[in-house]
């Protein structure tokens, strides 16, 4: 088939690469003490750390929700750090022993307690749902020293 029109195989060239790029949209599922939440985002970052079988989700949305999971994969899944931001729903947990993790194919649900934020008194429970469409590597850092460090 040939095409006379120049400027139609630029745009359609354009539409194709656009929407390739683009990914699939991902929710991301949130329960904070028991409220359902929803993140949705164009894609969720998933980057696996250079050592220690290391990974980081970070999934944002377009105002200012955000969760982040640190987590290692080494037999079992060991969930370290877990933040998020999504309104009222905010908190920060740093002890895997308040948290589990469970992946299946590339959806990922975490789940544990977080402690109170300053002002609060009570413990949060949280369940979050993602998943990774596909992964990227993490830029090692330099090892040559900077000119004049010894």
């Amino acid at each position: 088939m040939r095409v006379h029109r120049p400027d139609l195989v630029a745009v359609l060239a354009v539409l194709l690469i656009s929407a390739c790029e683009s990914g699939t949209p991902t929710v991301t599922s949130i329960v904070f003490d028991g409220e359902p939440h929803t993140i949705n985002t164009g894609t969720v970052v998933c980057t696996r750390q250079p050592t220690g079988g290391g990974l980081v989700i970070l999934a944002q949305g377009k105002s200012g929700q955000l969760v982040r999971i640190q987590l290692t994969q080494v037999g079992r899944i060991v969930v370290q750090k877990v933040g998020l931001r999504d309104g009222d729903a905010t908190g920060f947990v740093a002890d895997p022993q308040e948290i589990t993790g469970i992946k299946v194919d590339d959806t990922y649900t975490v789940s544990g307690r977080m402690p109170p934020n300053q002002g609060e008194s009570g413990w949060h429970t949280f369940k979050i749902q993602t998943a990774c469409a596909g992964y990227q590597d993490a830029h090692p850092h330099d090892t040559v020293p900077a000119i004049g460090s010894p």
